[in-house]
């Protein structure tokens, strides 16, 4: 079970999430940011996963989207701490130096 909390102000939109980020309920998660980027024009999405107990592969491929597209993941945890690095580390270019 996945409960996302929405917080809106002028310059950002915040969503909290608890519970467990995977299946149907990333599927959830992933309509409900569409909805915010495709109906607003706020600066800068947040995803705070502070409450998230457990990230399945969908949840990840939907973190790295997120991620993608310029929202920020916050976590405190060691668990999220280290799943959103990896995130991040698959997100990023590779550049090929020429050696």
């Amino acid at each position: 079970m996945l409960m996302i909390t929405q917080q809106s102000n002028a310059d950002n939109v915040t969503f909290k999430l608890e519970g467990t980020l995977a299946g149907d309920w990333a599927v959830e998660f992933e309509r409900c940011w569409r909805s915010v980027r495709a109906s607003s024009r706020v600066a800068r999405i947040v995803v705070d996963l502070a409450g998230v107990t457990f990230v399945d592969d969908t949840g990840k491929e939907l973190l790295g989207l997120i991620m993608k597209e310029g929202a920020e993941l916050i976590s405190r945890d060691i668990l999220m701490n280290s799943i959103v690095e990896e995130i991040a580390r698959e997100s990023s270019p590779i550049v090929d130096c020429g050696f």
